[in-house]
């Protein structure tokens, strides 16, 4: 559970920034406060062609209205102002949050690095447990409900233009509408690289060396080309997500005079779109992709070399 400290110096900044802009010139509040002539004038005419007033309290009456008005700017100025402030600290107790998490989930690769062999029992509750945590993380940074998956070559022990791709593992999410994801008709669907956007782009990106490789797009639903070969798994083929962010999991530190190897995707989604726009969002999720990097690979090679086997090659 997320908790915020009170701070008084920040609160106390908030408050003389909304003092001084309550003062901003306006084209209303020029007129009123920076001419005097203007203000004792058009307190006078007020006062006396409308409500009947002597001279003197006239200009009372219009000293209180120009007080009140810069009270009212004050406030509706705090208001937004702290708003804003409170909105970013709590954004900023989820991050770190994320990294206590993410701290936890990378111990546990830490040791699975130690035994030096290869337990698929093991390395399913780590990837797993990322998949969870990142969720967590997700949920909360985009206010929505997210789902997050790893997808991985199915026969290849790394990612290429005919590389069929399955779904490694979810998120344990005890949400019915993202536990009906996985049904048997999306685990039997051939699920292709070249059948799905985001996943051919960054690919493409990869291949390319591009610094940025990840892949989003915020409105998943109403974009006419997007692709995926999951579409046919749902009614109508409405997708059950409308925002996704990918990244392809490949190593951040690359050998420039080379094309980088891609052992598949960490894919987030959310049911609400616009979900994904915060350059943190993007860097967490490649942290992590790196992090998980080499485990992955070992064990796409691993399975590639048993599949290998079992088909007589």
């Amino acid at each position: 559970m997320n908790t915020m400290t009170f701070n008084y110096s920040e609160i106390s900044k908030i408050i003389k920034k909304s003092a001084k802009d309550a003062a901003k010139e306006g084209r209303i509040w020029k007129w009123f406060l920076t001419s005097g002539i203007g203000a004792l004038l058009g307190t006078l005419s007020l006062g006396e062609r409308i409500f009947q007033l002597e001279a003197e309290r006239s200009i009372i009456f219009g000293i209180f209205f120009i007080v009140g008005l810069y009270v009212l700017r004050f406030f509706l100025i705090f208001f937004k102002e702290t708003w804003k402030y409170f909105h970013e600290a709590y954004k900023n107790s989820i991050y770190g949050d994320a990294i206590i998490l993410l701290k936890d989930g990378f111990s546990l690769t830490h040791s699975y690095r130690k035994a030096s062999t290869h337990d698929d029992k093991n390395f399913m509750r780590i990837m797993m447990t990322f998949c969870n945590y990142l969720k967590e993380i997700y949920d909360k940074t985009t206010d929505s409900k997210c789902s997050v998956s790893i997808k991985v070559p199915k026969y290849d022990p790394s990612v290429n233009e005919n590389t069929v791709l399955m779904n490694l593992t979810r998120d344990t999410s005890r949400d019915t509408s993202q536990q009906r994801r996985d049904t048997q008709q999306y685990v039997e669907t051939k699920h292709t690289l070249m059948g799905n956007t985001a996943f051919t782009y960054c690919f493409n990106k990869v291949m390319a060396n591009s610094n940025e490789r990840h892949y989003i797009n915020n409105r998943i639903n109403k974009t006419d080309n997007y692709q995926t070969t999951s579409r046919e798994c749902y009614d109508n083929g409405i997708l059950p997500y409308n925002s996704e962010l990918v990244i392809p999991i490949t190593s951040i530190v690359r050998d420039d005079n080379k094309n980088a190897d891609c052992h598949g995707f960490l894919c987030v989604d959310s049911n609400k779109e616009n979900a994904f726009n915060s350059k943190y969002e993007i860097a967490l999720l490649e942290g992590v992709a790196d992090g998980v990097y080499d485990l992955i690979s070992g064990r796409n090679s691993f399975n590639s070399n048993i599949n290998n086997q079992t088909n007589g090659e």
